[in-house]
């Protein structure tokens, strides 16, 4: 669910994580992670989520129509999941070390593309 004009500014006093990496993709987006660190686990992603890995590749691309954010531990600016996030539109914030370590598959979590930050936020109201 993409919220235009929120940003990680606004969650700051509820978030519990917070994770400062490299902006490379434009947009701020909430929704549920997946921890995904190899194509095998790849194959669990759900529409919707926000992928947080060490580093994609081309084999990884398949997936990019069905995610609303990337996150990865290493790259840069003209790296894999930079280049694919800008042409699908995605937010991505690469140099995030550690971000498959300190989040978990189901957490809730906000990608702020613009300042490179992921928070884990509260679970949503069902």
């Amino acid at each position: 669910m993409n919220d235009g004009d929120e940003s990680a500014d606004k969650y700051e006093f509820v978030a519990d994580l917070t994770m400062t990496g490299i902006p490379v993709s434009q947009g701020v987006v909430k929704g549920y992670a997946r921890v995904s660190v190899s194509l095998e686990e790849a194959a669990n992603l759900k529409i919707g989520e926000i992928l947080i890995t060490y580093y994609t590749d081309i084999g990884w691309s398949p997936y990019f129509p069905i995610l609303s954010g990337v996150v990865t531990e290493l790259g840069g600016l003209i790296s894999h999941g930079a280049v694919v996030s800008r042409e699908y539109g995605l937010p991505c914030v690469v140099g995030l070390q550690g971000a498959t370590k300190r989040f978990r598959t189901g957490d809730y979590v906000l990608l702020d593309g613009k300042k490179g930050i992921l928070q884990r936020l509260p679970q949503p109201e069902q």
